[in-house]
């Protein structure tokens, strides 16, 4: 160990003459471990907000949706679909009907958006299967059974079993009579997200082409990959592939302004908190130079005795050093510490109807465990460097004047 080392560590441990200084350092460095550990959370938590709901939309929506610029007048041709399904990034191509319709039970009646597909092709293409929390899903030929979400059955007041009746809004609008449908309803789901559970139903793909008197094809598809985060990428390669009049729109783009949101009260939240540290900073600051005051004359004897400018700055450097080391790893052993019981006991719970989830989502980054205290022991020195160059100025001949 370094005689400036050895002095440095001497300086940390030992009582200084006025008691108000020991008490400044020791606040500072737990001013840091609150601003290091909350600095973490909060990345952590913000990660894993949009981790969540980027899972529950993505579980929902599919990764991909594959449409036509002519909308419901035109088919999507297989050929088409087997390309699609031919790209090794895809695991599965969903082909759905999607139309709005009016769904009534007794005196109650409500707004619904109906997606028809094929049973055993639905329940690869989203999260449906995983959701259920009453019924079960039907299987491939069961005639007119329809899936709910959990807020529209409680909105209905029906459960598995019951029967309800279903319009074509666009028919009933175009004021040429009426036409419906009877289905039984088979299960419900419940997503999290009140957009989906009171709006979405689910039905099989020759029910809703007989409710909505549809003799074609559908003329969109869900399609899903092995990794949702390459969605832009072969989104692109696709519409490229492709050509007109298909175009193809990624998970994110159909919530654009939901992740925006989400992207944008990242950097605020991340200032907010910064200023914790910072003020942690400010008092390693200022518990250095007046720890440099009071050595005075210990640092004019040290110059007495052969020690060079650079090694006197060198002892209160390493003071900062071993400050930020110290409080920048309680931090990071603090949060580590309140994120593993959060996520084991779920500790903070959350109103599911407006945050997409039961409890306050953590999910780890190594970037934010590792660069936050980095950042902190280096913000450390730099609030060790004036103090440091002060002590180096001092000469000792000033310093042992009195002495």
């Amino acid at each position: 160990m370094t005689p400036q080392r050895f002095i440095a560590l001497r300086y940390l441990r030992t009582k200084h003459s006025y008691g108000f200084i020991s008490l400044i350092g020791y606040l500072g460095m737990t001013g840091l471990a609150i601003g290091v550990a909350a600095l973490i959370l909060t990345f952590s938590v913000m990660r894993g907000f949009e981790e969540a709901v980027a899972s529950k939309v993505a579980g929902m929506d599919g990764h991909l949706r594959l449409m036509t610029v002519m909308g419901e007048h035109s088919a999507l041709p297989d050929s088409i679909l087997q390309r699609i399904r031919a790209h090794p990034e895809v695991a599965n191509v969903t082909p759905f009907l999607a139309r709005h319709a009016l769904i009534r039970r007794k005196r109650l009646a409500d707004g619904v958006l109906i997606l028809g597909a094929d049973w055993a092709q639905l329940e690869e293409a989203v999260d449906i299967g995983r959701l259920l929390t009453a019924g079960t899903l039907p299987r491939p030929g069961d005639d007119a059974m329809i899936v709910l979400g959990e807020k529209l059955a409680q909105a209905l007041q029906v459960v598995p079993g019951d029967q309800l009746h279903l319009f074509d809004i666009t028919y009933l609008l175009s004021q040429q009579g009426l036409r419906g449908k009877n289905f039984t309803v088979a299960a419900t789901y419940r997503s999290g997200m009140v957009e989906y559970d009171q709006l979405l139903a689910f039905t099989s793909l020759t029910d809703a082409q007989e409710l909505f008197a549809v003799d074609q094809s559908p003329s969109r598809a869900i399609v899903n990959l092995t990794d949702r985060d390459h969605a832009d990428r072969l989104a692109a390669a696709f519409e490229e592939d492709l050509g007109y009049p298909y175009y193809v729109v990624t998970w994110r783009q159909r919530h654009a302004s939901l992740f925006s949101w989400l992207k944008g009260q990242q950097t605020p939240i991340l200032i907010i908190f910064g200023f914790i540290a910072l003020v942690a900073l400010v008092n390693i600051f200022s518990t250095l130079t007046l720890v440099v005051i009071e050595k005075y004359r210990d640092i004019g004897i040290l110059r007495s005795l052969g020690f060079s400018r650079r090694q006197i700055r060198q002892i209160f450097l390493y003071q900062g050093g071993v400050v930020g080391l110290l409080g920048s790893g309680a931090g990071a052993g603090l949060a580590l510490t309140l994120g593993f019981l959060q996520q084991r006991y779920e500790l903070l719970a959350l109103d599911s109807d407006i945050y997409f989830m039961d409890a306050l989502p953590i999910q780890w980054s190594w970037q934010a465990l590792v660069g936050i205290p980095c950042l902190a022991i280096i913000f450390s020195l730099l609030a060790a460097w004036w103090p440091a160059m002060r002590a180096g100025t001092i000469r000792p001949a000033e310093a042992l004047r009195y002495e």
